[in-house]
């Protein structure tokens, strides 16, 4: 049955000026226009819609996450379903049906390759759909996925992409997803800070200084989530020096902005107070002549 989407009479003048492969042309552009022409409507009112919804989550951080999640991962789903319609119908306009199914019938080799190619879809998007429905991640979380530590940006029916703390944008398929590392679903995050000084230094001193420190970053920061900080002690002896340990439980994200502060505080203190930092020692030993 021939798909035109054009109206009888034009498809009739065409033909009969010999150029009736611009029917077929033309309908495959318009399915493909058509196609896009949907997805971004359905888009818009899938957004429209669930702006009102998220706006009274407003205290709910959780929940509108989990929304922002389903949001994605329907508006991906709506792309797929649309872009196959159109390209069903462009198939259908080449003629092509029938000559593909005889093909892969005839030749294994075709339906080999798609089966491996099915396979590897079939596997990313039930892994996908796992992902949403156990809520093990919500776009906006901090995790570790397959080695790589970032900001869930978005998760469709085949990919997550993460947007790591140097900006760049990593896209996983879900098939690879092994371990999910979620930071996001716990209030507080442990941030340790390692500092190393000399053997000859006072580590009782050098300890204190660092839970000083760590105090001032504390009040200045002013925030209720990020606890006092605990000591831990001495956390490896090295060849060179002493390296100590302290810990503060923050908010998630903090990780990294909270022991830049510490370390560099703590170091100009050591400076002050006359704490040595590790350094290598060459022994230069001369025999007599």
């Amino acid at each position: 049955m021939h798909a035109s989407l054009f109206i009888p009479a034009l498809d009739a003048w065409l033909l009969a000026k010999n150029l009736g492969f611009l029917t077929a042309v033309i309908n495959i552009l318009m399915a493909f226009l058509l196609a896009r022409l949907a997805v971004v409507v359905t888009g818009h009112l899938i957004r429209k819609f669930s702006e009102k919804r998220i706006s009274r989550l407003t205290r709910d951080d959780t929940a509108a996450r989990r929304l922002e999640t389903g949001i994605t991962l329907i508006s991906g789903l709506v792309k797929y379903v649309f872009y196959f319609i159109a390209a069903a119908i462009a198939i259908g306009e080449l003629g092509l049906s029938g000559a593909m199914t005889s093909m892969l019938a005839a030749a294994g080799i075709g339906t080999l390759a798609i089966g491996i190619g099915a396979k590897s879809l079939i596997e990313d998007v039930t892994k996908g759909f796992f992902i949403l429905f156990e809520n093990e991640l919500t776009v906006g979380d901090f995790v570790t996925i397959a080695g790589i530590s970032g900001v869930v940006e978005a998760i469709s029916i085949r990919t997550v992409t993460i947007r790591s703390w140097r900006g760049e944008k990593n896209i996983i398929p879900n098939g690879q997803i092994t371990t999910i590392v979620n930071f996001s679903r716990s209030d507080t995050y442990v941030t340790l800070v390692d500092m190393a000084i000399s053997h000859e230094s006072d580590a009782d001193r050098a300890l204190d200084i660092m839970i000083e420190e760590m105090e001032v970053v504390r009040q200045e920061m002013n925030d209720p989530k990020i606890q006092p900080p605990e000591k831990i002690g001495i956390g490896e002896i090295t060849a060179t020096g002493v390296v100590l340990r302290a810990l503060m439980k923050t908010d998630v994200m903090q990780q990294w902005q909270i022991p830049r502060e510490v370390m560099r505080r703590v170091r100009l203190r050591f400076q002050q107070e006359g704490i040595e930092v590790p350094h290598e020692r060459i022994a230069i030993v001369g025999e007599k002549s």
